[in-house]
């Protein structure tokens, strides 16, 4: 799935819960890492969910997990969109502007959102 499909997706969402079922949905496309993995990947530190996130902008790579359902499909979003941008692109990528597009952030804590900020500060090329 790419980045206008989600967008498309999340327009014909008339409400929050219909927009949390699919933020659910997208958590089931993101891998899972290995165990191994998981270890070696840097923890986000703020966030309500145990959040782990790496970047590397080239080569593009991009890995994210979560223990919690609601994040995972957030992530997805987020490793979507890095993917498919370009280093220009991601010099002014906003990720909390993308979510407010999404209509996603108003339903978000404190605390969700701040971890989205920690990984906001992570995307560098």
């Amino acid at each position: 799935m790419n980045l206008v499909e989600i967008y498309d997706k999340f327009n014909d969402c008339k409400s929050w819960e219909e927009r949390y079922r699919l933020l659910i949905q997208l958590s089931r496309l993101l891998p899972k890492p290995s165990e191994e993995e998981l270890v070696l990947l840097p923890e986000i530190e703020g966030c309500e969910s145990r959040l782990w996130f790496q970047f590397q902008c080239s080569p593009r790579k991009v890995v994210a997990y979560s223990d919690a359902r609601l994040m995972q499909g957030i992530l997805m979003i987020v490793v979507t969109a890095l993917d498919e941008k370009s280093e220009e692109e991601l010099r002014d990528i906003d990720l909390k502007t993308i979510f407010d597009e999404l209509k996603i952030s108003p339903n978000l804590t404190s605390t969700r959102l701040n971890g989205l900020s920690q990984i906001q500060k992570q995307i560098k090329c």
